[in-house]
């Protein structure tokens, strides 16, 4: 490890750095959409992708280790899991105050703090708690409060970067990293609530732009090129998908995020995911009974996927009930008689949207930081639902 460079052109935070956790799931599905979905990885693989633009001595200093190192290992520094140092330290300490919570410190990991005079030590961290970090052996110089810090991963280049010259000095270029370590995080969802045995996604998605959803199915085509084909629905069921998009601007919002997708493991496990939409439009509340605006669901019928449903009331709080049947009224009203009582009125709920058990629709989740992890993200993913009935518990 003696030989590693660290990594040191900071990414050109007007392209933000883009973060991608990549899981592998093996998915056995038969005719009917049963699933037996098995995780091929402890951990997702990691990557970091950033733009760089250098001028001057940075630029010097990047060519030549480029030219020297680029196919090794590197130490590089998790620019979007920075952390301010809170007090001065001085030479000898061994504690680092600063806030920790939801960023990638590892015991046994190293640790670069950076001054604004650009004086850097890199270090190795001994134990993490919630508001510092200490050290296995003491700093050898003062750093003041406000100095940077952030969490170092050993990692290699994907690519070998492509250098963009705009004269004979000024150097730009994409950087693409993968992390070589195992990227273990907490998988911790007990801060939501449980349906059904499984945790229900409650993360409202952002509608700044549209959000796409559809209806796949399991078709099978018979066709020997000479007669009509035949087509079969082999499930003879609609797996609902959905897409969710979120803008997060809160360090722990982003933490319970991700502390969500290691809990689901790319595609191996299921969450609750409503369907983002008003669903019925409730006309009477009688305890078990909800009487609605008929919207044909009575001719449909009970079907996985669209038989269970979230009811939203006006104090935030949020209901879920099974509909055990469905009977029409007239042409402009049908009843829906639930597993248990709503001790609510009409003037109480906000909405109701159906409740599907879903698993993420691909392995791979993309998050874009636009600014440190402090700041502001985008991430984006869709989930794609099962069959809840068939699901182990």
């Amino acid at each position: 490890m003696a030989n590693l460079f660290l990594w040191q052109s900071e990414p050109n935070w007007a392209d933000g750095v883009t973060e991608t956790l990549e899981w592998r799931t093996d998915i056995l599905q038969s005719y009917s959409g049963a699933e037996q979905r098995i995780a091929r990885r402890l951990s997702p693989r990691r990557t970091f992708e950033f733009s760089i633009l250098l001028a001057g001595n940075e630029r010097g200093r990047f060519e030549n280790r480029l030219a020297y190192a680029g196919t090794r290992t590197w130490y590089l520094p998790i620019y979007p899991d920075m952390t301010v140092l809170n007090i001065d330290i001085l030479m000898g300490s061994k504690i680092l105050q600063c806030d920790t919570t939801g960023r990638d410190f590892v015991v046994g990991n190293k640790v670069l703090i950076q001054s604004e005079s650009n004086k850097s030590a890199l270090l190795e961290i001994a134990t993490i708690s919630d508001s510092s970090i200490t050290l296995i052996n003491p700093i050898t110089t003062d750093f003041k409060a406000g100095s940077i810090i952030y969490p170092i991963r050993l990692a290699v280049l994907t690519d070998v970067p492509e250098l963009t010259r705009h004269n004979d000095d000024l150097v730009s270029s994409q950087i693409r990293f993968r992390v070589t370590e195992h990227n273990a995080y907490s998988n911790d969802v007990s801060f939501l609530p449980v349906y059904r045995h499984f945790s229900v996604l409650k993360m409202q998605p952002d509608w700044s732009g549209s959000l796409k959803g559809k209806y796949e199915r399991l078709l099978l085509e018979l066709d020997n090129n000479s007669s009509i084909p035949v087509r079969i629905d082999t499930a003879r069921l609609p797996f609902f998908v959905q897409e969710f998009r979120w803008f997060m601007t809160e360090r722990n919002e982003q933490k319970q995020l991700r502390q969500l997708f290691y809990y689901l493991n790319g595609q191996q496990k299921n969450v609750w995911i409503t369907s983002q939409s008003s669903d019925f439009i409730v006309l009477d509340v009688n305890e078990r009974m909800l009487d609605v605006v008929n919207v044909d669901f009575s001719k449909i019928g009970l079907m996985p996927g669209r038989r269970d449903i979230a009811i939203e009331l006006v104090d935030g709080c949020i209901l879920y009930r099974r509909i055990q049947s469905a009977a029409v009224l007239s042409d402009k009203a049908e009843r829906l008689l639930l597993d248990e009582s709503i001790n609510v009125t009409v003037n109480d709920i906000v909405t109701i949207s159906f409740l599907t058990l879903c698993r993420l629709d691909s392995d791979s989740i993309t998050w874009e930081h636009v600014t440190d992890a402090d700041g502001l993200a985008n991430i984006t993913c869709s989930f794609r639902g099962v069959r809840d009935e068939l699901e182990s518990i």
